[in-house]
Order: structure tokens, then C-alpha cells, then sequence
């Protein structure tokens, strides 16, 4: 087991570091087999910290050591106090939910806190690292997997140190390091000119898997040979993809529609969507901006809350520059108000916004789990008619 190292973050870490840190739920969980894979992309555990206080005190000295660029050192220092105070510095048993049974803990053993320091610290710049990558692309559109730090490397990992693949290359979603406990591998971005440099892009590498049973959950998934269990996901692309889906199922259990009505708004008046909206956001990313009434709900869909992916966001800023923060502000006062008009799997919503005509166009995703907005414009009164004969056209098939 590698031990810990003098610094893993930086003095000032880019934003994205600490945002992908600060969007975990807190998932109080007996077993690290209970959050799993993608979950930890929008959860934090430690494992047998299934009291809220000592979650809390784990999440706030990382949150911490990740902000300030803390060594390890500086964050036990930060840590023993808070974890003595709760009575949970030492060994204790504590028991496990499912079965009853009481298993030892010790929060003060080096090897464990080594794990818990590294694990989150390098899965918050491998989700930083990966975000800057969805950015940066057009100009640095290949990742070179660089050879492991590690005194003792893992042999499958060396066979990959010197592969140079797109920056969307399958082979990212599973093989984007951290590849396992205390793996010390990384990657680096580069452009054309050094990916000729080392002898091009290089073929597709052939990924062997084994079947991995999760004994808590009873689930038995593929995982390439060489990674550890739990560490086969990118944790940067796995937060992209799914947090929109999980606000939005977050919101959609709110009780009462102005408390989710509220909710949205403070996504919408956030940083995070300002980003979106300025092109700046990952690529994967999607925000909830709007619930749609009942009347406006499509067949077989899941949800009403409609969310914005940053690929309409794009188009958007390119297309209808006219639509800004503020007209988003108001977009769920508008779908309250405006008229739905119904083709196959899009509801098109007409109706004023400061006193002007707007169009937005709502649709859901094939497997009906989501809706998404993919467009809004102005649009003038004689082109509502047009929008409501092509609407009927593909109604009917035409």
C-alpha cells in the first residue's frame, strides 16, 4: 500500500476540484461496497462512518485539506480533535445495519486514514483534471497515460503507461486514473504535434474484464483486468452525466410544487449554470431549469423536471444570444402559463416572456427518463401556426 504523499492538491486548486468535492451527497454507509462505482461521483462515504457527525467531520477537513492544499499530516492534525470529541478516534465496534453483527473500526490507524486522504483527493483532480480535458479539446484532443509514481507498480498499469487515445476514446470511461487503491498513475493532456511526437494515436488496447459480485448488493458487473472493484468508473464523466438526472430526481421527491419551484430557481441563479450558459461548463453537464405543469407533460415520461444540457447551452449562445440569465429566471413562471403544443416525443411551449412571444421546445429522451429543454427563441405570432400544423404533421405520421 503506498503511504501518503507530501501534498496531493494545490495551494489554490481550480474550481472544478472543489466543486466536484462539494456536490456529494453525505451517504452515511456500514460497507464501501454500499456506494459503488458511479455513486461516488455524487456521494461521500467512509466506510463504517454511519453516524452523520463523524460524516460530517471526515467531509469538512477534506473539503479543507482539498481548498487549502493541506498534507496529509495537516489534515489527521485537523481531523484526531473533531474525531476524539465524537468518541470515535480508537477502536470501537459498530454494527453492521443488514446483519447485526458488530465489526471492529479504528479511525486512528494510518492505513485507513491514508486511504480515506488519497482516494478523495485524487478522485477530486481526476474529476477537475477530466472537466479542464471536456474544454480544452478542440486545441489538446488526445490523453497520454503516464507511467505510475508507484515503488511497486502494478504490471497491468505499466502496460498502459505511453497509450495516447482521444480525449472521448472509450477507453477513458474505465481506464481515466486513479485505477485502484493508491494507484499513483496519471494522464496528460497533449496536442497533435507531441501525439505524432510518440509515434501517433495508438490502436485500440484490448480490455479484458472479470466478473465482480457485489456481496451487498448481490449485482455482478464487468471490470477490466488490472483496475480494482469500485475504482472502474471516471469520476469525472460519471458526475457530468448523471448529476443533472440526479437533481432532478432529487427535486421531482420535494413535497410541495413551490418548494421545488424554489429549488430550481437556486440552480438557475447559480454560478454553476452562469457557467453553462457562458459555454464554460463540462461537456457531459445538465442542470434543471424548469418543472412543466401537468398539462404539458409528455406520455411516458418519468419526470416533469426539464433539464439543460451544456451541448443546448452551446447552441444557444450561438444561436439565440437573446435568451439570457434573466429570461431563464423566468422560464418556469413561463411553462406555468404557456401553451403546450404536442408532436411525438417534443411538447413546444408558446407564450410571453416580458412582454414578448417566446418558443421553447421540451423532449424527452428515448427511454423516457428524462426531459430535456433544447431550445429557446423568440418568435413572432404568424409563426406559432406554422409550429402547430408540423406538430400535427408528425402526430400523424406525415
Amino acid at each position: 500500500m503506498a503511504g501518503p504523499e507530501p501534498r496531493i492538491g494545490e495551494v489554490t486548486p481550480p474550481a472544478d476540484v472543489l466543486d466536484y468535492f462539494r456536490a456529494k451527497q453525505l451517504a452515511p454507509r456500514f460497507s464501501w461496497l454500499d456506494v459503488f462505482g458511479q455513486e461516488h461521483a455524487h456521494a461521500f462515504t467512509v466506510a463504517k462512518a454511519v453516524e452523520a457527525d463523524v460524516l460530517v467531520a471526515f467531509r469538512a477537513t477534506i473539503d479543507d485539506a482539498i481548498a487549502r492544499g493541506l498534507t496529509y499530516e495537516d489534515w489527521v492534525n485537523a481531523l484526531e480533535p473533531k474525531l476524539r470529541t465524537l468518541g470515535w478516534w480508537g477502536p470501537r465496534k459498530v454494527a453492521d445495519p443488514e446483519t447485526g453483527e458488530l465489526k471492529r473500526v479504528d479511525f486512528s490507524s494510518p492505513r485507513r486514514l491514508q486511504n480515506i486522504f488519497s482516494s478523495n483527493m485524487r478522485a477530486a483532480r481526476a474529476a477537475g483534471q477530466w472537466d479542464r480535458a471536456q474544454a480544452t479539446k478542440d486545441v489538446l484532443p488526445y490523453l497520454f497515460y503516464v507511467r505510475t509514481t508507484a515503488n511497486e507498480p502494478r504490471e497491468e498499469h505499466l502496460a498502459w503507461a505511453g497509450i495516447v487515445l482521444p480525449v472521448d476514446h472509450a477507453f477513458w470511461d474505465t481506464h481515466f486514473p486513479p485505477n485502484g487503491w493508491g494507484c499513483k498513475c496519471s494522464v496528460r493532456q497533449i496536442g497533435r504535434a507531441e501525439a505524432r511526437r510518440r509515434g501517433g494515436v495508438s490502436r485500440d488496447p484490448q480490455v479484458e474484464t472479470f466478473a465482480f459480485r457485489n456481496r451487498r448488493t448481490g449485482e455482478t458487473i464487468a471490470v477490466p483486468a488490472g483496475i480494482d472493484p469500485g475504482w472502474h468508473t471516471n469520476p469525472g464523466k460519471s458526475r457530468a452525466a448523471g448529476l443533472g438526472r440526479v437533481l432532478a430526481d432529487k427535486i421531482a421527491r420535494i413535497e410541495g410544487a413551490e418548494l421545488r419551484r424554489a429549488a430550481i430557481a437556486a440552480i438557475v441563479a447559480s454560478e454553476q449554470f452562469a457557467r453553462m450558459l457562458a459555454g464554460r461548463a463540462p461537456r457531459q453537464a445538465a442542470l434543471p431549469v424548469a418543472e412543466l405543469p401537468a398539462a404539458a407533460r409528455l406520455p411516458d415520461t418519468h419526470s416533469a423536471i426539464v433539464l439543460m444540457s451544456h451541448e443546448s447551452a452551446a447552441k444557444q449562445l450561438r444561436r439565440h444570444p437573446e435568451a439570457t440569465a434573466r429570461t431563464y429566471a423566468q422560464l418556469q413562471d413561463f411553462a406555468r402559463r404557456a401553451a403546450p403544443i404536442f408532436d411525438r416525443d417534443v411538447v413546444h411551449l408558446v407564450g410571453e416572456i416580458d412582454g414578448e412571444l417566446w418558443h421553447a421546445v421540451v423532449k424527452r429522451t428515448r427511454s423516457g427518463r428524462a426531459v430535456y429543454l433544447t431550445s429557446l427563441h423568440r418568435i413572432r405570432p404568424d409563426d406559432v401556426e406554422r409550429v402547430r400544423r408540423r406538430a400535427a404533421r408528425q402526430l400523424l405520421g406525415e
